[in-house]
């Protein structure tokens, strides 16, 4: 099995096309790790964000990153491979979810984009990518940005 984390920008889809082309009709789970927006302010101490005690903001996030996921998984059935996955929430740096679910469900490879999404929190998240890699305990494929910038 291999392990794609996607994060729903044009360098995720292309670490997905470039899976498929690589290893065809192979089995993926395709994660989207993704921290709530509480847990990141806490790390980063911004405290300007403020939850509803219905705990409202904290189910859109969940809703919002299961579609993020949901398109990545339809993308690599598409694309041809064996697809599962779905959305998976982290304390941690996204990072670091990454690669507990590597250390967790011991797939042969973790594939993930170069570059992801932008703004605030890959301010403070730094490099996805050279993290993965640094800390996986299985092989990391990292995918650059196609030709043309994605």
């Amino acid at each position: 099995m291999i392990l794609i984390a996607y994060d729903g920008s044009k360098n995720a889809d292309h670490a997905i096309d470039t899976t498929a082309a690589l290893f065809p009709g192979s089995t993926v789970e395709v994660v989207h790790v993704w921290e709530p927006v509480s847990s990141a302010a806490a790390r980063a101490a911004v405290y300007a964000i403020a939850y509803d005690e219905a705990g409202t903001m904290l189910e859109r996030e969940a809703e919002l990153a299961g579609q993020v996921a949901q398109r990545g998984i339809d993308r690599a059935t598409r694309a041809g491979l064996v697809a599962g996955g779905g959305a998976v929430s982290t304390s941690e740096a996204i990072w670091a979810g990454i690669v507990a679910l590597a250390e967790q469900r011991a797939p042969e490879l973790v594939v993930v984009g170069t570059r992801g999404l932008t703004g605030l929190r890959s301010a403070f998240a730094g490099s996805v990518s050279q993290h993965v890699t640094a800390h996986s305990p299985v092989p990391v494929l990292t995918v650059p940005l196609a030709r043309g910038g994605g």
